[in-house]
């Protein structure tokens, strides 16, 4: 085989199942020490996420069924539940699939970004220990050029199809410069994080978090890295007049802001407006509000409306990538023919001094005068030019047709 995608993914196991087949930090280190030292393939590169665990080989030199057994030592799954689940990948179809990997094609959120720094510091690590040389290395920065064109040339990345994240898009969207802004995140749950996360990304600087746990938020706080204040929901009514964005997403049965606390924070506000974005259902945000003036409400039914717009203009995008994808591959398979015959020529000219250099031994020990022995080697090396020059100039102007699959069936046959 000569490239290869071996891998277990959303598409094809349960989390369960992904999250047995993970692959730690370590073991991935292991694993490309042993297949290193062991020559397990001439080349291989390790990507284990949350969504995915892949192997990409170049000339793997053992069956599926012995790699499963060699997975199921680094990873808490066996060889059996592997095999099961497993997708196997071949050729220029490989490579093609490896593309759509870097552009987030293949992702369980289509388009998303993160995927491509994993390869590259999948690859990165792959290089440190030797395991990935001239194919794997060749394939994966195409891959990463194709991706980058997909996100310059497409909007597959322009549209928020989570639903954290679509509530920033809408801040964005109402107000001009949210460095500017003072945000009031209410609960300190993974929602509120990740809105938190993406605030921060969009240059937001002033952060109120009120959580039922005081000491919850003042954790979150120091996991985000920012200055940020932690107070209690009983410090709603107090905290709600200087917020311009207020997000809630707590597990609270009542509305935990009310639509008189509403109406007294503009009155401090002087009418300035305030966007509210409830995440949570039951709803942490009275739907009264909305009556009011200069409050702008949305709930998660409204942001999942953005959410499923945004992930069909996404699908749309994708289309359109897919004609980056098949120009990347054609790349690919331009580059391949050449390197395979480069590599054919370097096999024969090897092959034909080594038969060269064997059969001056032979013949030297027969010889007894040293200025003979030294003219016949003159007169092989040139002999062995004028054969092996005309096969391989024939090789080298396959490189504009499409017999290149003959030169290895041609290697073959003659045993070289």
């Amino acid at each position: 085989m000569s490239l290869l995608v071996l891998g277990i993914g959303h598409k094809t196991a349960s989390v369960e199942i992904r999250e047995r087949a993970t692959l730690v930090p370590e073991n991935i280190r292991a694993f490309l020490e042993m297949a290193r030292s062991h020559q397990l393939a001439s080349e291989v590169v390790v990507l284990s996420t949350c969504n995915r665990t892949e192997f990409y080989f170049y000339q793997l030199s053992i069956s599926v069924e012995e790699f499963c057994e060699i997975w199921a030592k680094y990873s808490e799954l066996d060889a059996k539940t592997a095999k099961s689940h497993l997708y196997q990948i071949e050729g220029d179809a490989a490579a093609r699939y490896i593309f759509r990997v870097a552009a987030g094609l293949e992702s369980l959120i289509l388009g998303e970004p993160q995927i491509m720094g994993q390869l590259k510091d999948a690859l990165t690590l792959a290089t440190e220990y030797g395991t990935a040389k001239k194919y794997l290395q060749r394939v994966l920065q195409m891959s990463f050029n194709v991706a980058k064109e997909i996100r310059t040339e497409t909007n597959i990345g322009a549209f928020a199809v989570s639903v954290a994240f679509s509530a920033v898009q809408l801040a964005r969207n109402i107000f001009d410069g949210l460095e500017h802004h003072h945000v009031l995140l209410v609960g300190a749950g993974e929602t509120i994080e990740l809105v938190a996360r993406h605030l921060i990304e969009a240059g937001v600087r002033k952060i109120t978090i009120a959580n039922r746990r005081v000491e919850r938020a003042e954790l979150m706080i120091e996991e985000l890295g920012v200055e940020a204040q932690a107070h209690g929901l009983e410090q709603l009514p107090e905290l709600l007049p200087i917020a311009d964005i207020v997000v809630a997403s707590t597990a609270a049965q009542d509305a935990l802001i009310t639509k008189e606390m509403a109406k007294a924070a503009l009155k401090i506000r002087k009418n300035r407006p305030i966007l509210l974005i409830d995440l949570a259902v039951p709803r942490d945000i009275s739907p009264e509000i909305d009556k009011l003036s200069n409050t702008y409400l949305y709930t998660v039914d409204d942001l999942n409306e953005i959410v499923e717009s945004n992930q069909r203009a996404r699908e749309e995008a994708a289309i359109l990538a897919e004609q980056y994808i098949e120009k990347g591959l054609v790349r690919w398979c331009e580059w391949y023919k050449i390197a395979e015959i480069g590599h054919s020529v370097q096999t024969i000219v090897a092959y034909a001094e080594r038969e060269r250099d064997d059969a001056i031994r032979r013949l030297f020990n027969q010889l007894e005068s040293e200025f003979d022995a030294e003219l016949i080697e003159k007169m092989a090396t040139q002999l062995t030019n004028r054969i092996l020059h005309p096969m391989i100039e024939h090789l080298k102007s396959l490189e504009e047709s499409e017999e290149t699959a003959t030169v290895a069936e041609l290697l073959t046959q003659f045993k070289i």
